[in-house]
C-alpha cells in the first residue's frame, strides 16, 4: 500500500480547489434541490481524484501551472499557498505582500499579552506600545502624527 502513491502526482493545488468546488455545488445542489448541481460535482470530484492518482506527472504539472498563472490575475491569487516562484516584482508582486502581512499577523498574534498594536490615523503606518503603561503620547514614527492613546 506504501507505493501505492510512487510515481504519481497526488495532491496540488488544482486538484484542492476542484474538491473544494464540487462540495460547494454538492451543498448547493443538496440545499436547493438542484440535481444536476449534484452531477456535477460528482464529476469535478471524479476529475479531481484522477488528477491526484496520474502517473503523468509532467501533464498535471503544466496543468497546475497554468491554473497558477490564471489565478495569480486574479486579485486573490496573490500569495496562494504554493505559489512561491512567482513572488517578487517581475513575476507577482502581490506575492510578497502577502507572505509579510502573514508574517506581521504572526507577530502581533504572539505578542498580543505584552504589546497593543494600532495603526496611525494619518498615514496608516502599524504602531506598537507596551500594553499597562496607561495612558500615553505616541508619535508615529513614519508621519510624526502625534496621538494619545490607553495602552
Amino acid at each position: 500500500m506504501n507505493d501505492f502513491m510512487n510515481g504519481r502526482r497526488g495532491v496540488d493545488e488544482l486538484t484542492t480547489t476542484l474538491g473544494g468546488a464540487s462540495m460547494i455545488l454538492a451543498l448547493i445542489g443538496s440545499i436547493f434541490s438542484i440535481s444536476w448541481l449534484g452531477w456535477i460535482a460528482l464529476i469535478l470530484v471524479v476529475i479531481a481524484l484522477l488528477r491526484a492518482f496520474s502517473s503523468n506527472i509532467e501533464a498535471r504539472e503544466r496543468e497546475n501551472e497554468m491554473f497558477r498563472d490564471l489565478l495569480a490575475k486574479t486579485p486573490f491569487g496573490n500569495g496562494m499557498p504554493g505559489t512561491s516562484h512567482a513572488q517578487g516584482p517581475a513575476g507577482n508582486p502581490g506575492a510578497g505582500d502577502f507572505d509579510r502581512k502573514k508574517r506581521t499577523a504572526q507577530t502581533m498574534w504572539e505578542n498580543r499579552k505584552t504589546t497593543m498594536y494600532f495603526k496611525c490615523k494619518n498615514c496608516g503606518q502599524l504602531l506598537s506600545v507596551p500594553r499597562g503603561k496607561g495612558r500615553i503620547r505616541v508619535t508615529c514614527p513614519k508621519c510624526g502624527t502625534k496621538v494619545e492613546k490607553r495602552s
